[in-house]
């Protein structure tokens, strides 16, 4: 059976059993002893070194080939070792954060694959930038997928993220979910929100579901061209090129850029500030982990950031105290956010 990169460990064992004609809990039973499988969809399944060993026999790849495509099969996801195979497949409490979102039907279907394969994602969401979907873990209003046909900037958008996140690096990945986690913010207050969002959610064919599905898509534009801002300021800060001066003519740019996009800026520009008290600290000092000058060259995530883990999830990463769907938040004397709920 073929890999599919990134696919979760629950979701490969399911193929695996389905293309042996074997029920998942009898191949189960053959890689370890454990519990009882759990529905795919909404769980992961966790494997010690020598029930690893066990599934790479049964599926004929070499175990460091399972390591490299399946993410929750790498070292540090496996369980303790122990005298023999084990395996736990938790059903309500995965071992850390866990998104598992639907891949594309025509993808699978292309590779002659079965459409119920999912991912690890390090979002809730992902968008297949081939047939223009985008992609989650929900059945809102029976939709499994919703269409991004005509909605190309979103499209080009998530281009430009990957983009920006393999040549910049941990700083690129750090920064999106900071740039992100800005427009939870104007999303949850609708006065903030720019008029483009609403339009967006128009050009959605069809039932899409509950507001927060589409809250990510219908910000994504905006959301990565703030992220290219949130770096120029931060490449110049890190390389201690950066003035009083310069971060108020960045601040007036990033103004300009909201009072351009139909937003209020002295209002939206509040969680731009936060952001800034975060991100004011020392530069780096050392000449190895100053960034080099040029948009392209490689960023190390800035401080207050550390390095962070290839497969961390965006909410992870950031910085910033809000999600989506959180209540307005509203500061305090001592600049304290206060939220509650969580999307």
């Amino acid at each position: 059976m073929r890999l599919i990169a990134d696919e979760s460990t629950g979701s490969f064992v399911t193929r695996l059993g389905a293309l042996n004609n074997l029920p998942v809990s009898d191949l189960m039973e053959r890689i370890g002893d454990g519990g009882r499988p759990m529905p795919v969809q909404s769980t992961e399944v966790y494997l010690n070194p020598r029930a690893l060993g066990r599934l790479a026999a049964v599926s004929g790849h070499g175990a460091d080939l399972l390591q490299r495509a399946l993410p929750h099969l790498q070292d540090r996801h496996l369980l303790d070792d122990s005298p023999g195979p084990v395996w736990q497949w938790p059903q309500w409490q995965p071992r850390g954060p866990l998104f598992l979102v639907r891949a594309c039907d025509l993808c699978a279907e292309a590779r002659r694959r079965p459409s119920e394969v999912y991912l690890v994602s390090v979002t809730r969401w992902r968008v297949c930038a081939r047939h223009h979907r985008w992609l989650d873990n929900l059945r809102e209003a029976g939709t499994t997928w919703l269409s991004l046909a005509g909605l190309p900037e979103v499209v080009h958008a998530h281009r430009q993220r990957e983009t920006m996140e393999r040549r910049l690096g941990a700083g690129g990945r750090a920064l999106f979910a900071d740039a992100l986690h800005l427009a939870a913010f104007w999303w949850n207050i609708p006065s903030l929100s720019p008029p483009a969002w609403a339009e967006r959610r128009k050009m959605l064919p069809g039932p899409v579901g509950g507001d927060l599905r589409i809250a990510p898509l219908v910000c994504y534009p905006e959301t990565v061209h703030v992220a290219w801002m949130l770096a120029v300021r931060e490449r110049r800060r890190m390389r201690g090129t950066w003035s009083a001066e310069a971060d108020r003519e960045w601040l007036d740019q990033m103004g300009t850029l909201l009072d351009d996009w139909g937003m209020p800026a002295v209002s939206a520009l509040l969680p731009v500030g936060l952001w800034r008290q975060h991100h004011s600290g020392p530069p780096l000092v050392t000449r190895e982990q100053r960034p080099g000058q040029g948009r392209w060259r490689r960023l190390p995530a800035p401080l207050p950031h550390t390095v962070p883990d290839a497969g961390a999830h965006l909410e992870q990463l950031t910085c910033l105290p809000w999600r989506f769907g959180d209540e307005p938040p509203a500061p305090d004397a001592t600049q304290v956010w206060s939220v509650a709920g969580r999307a």
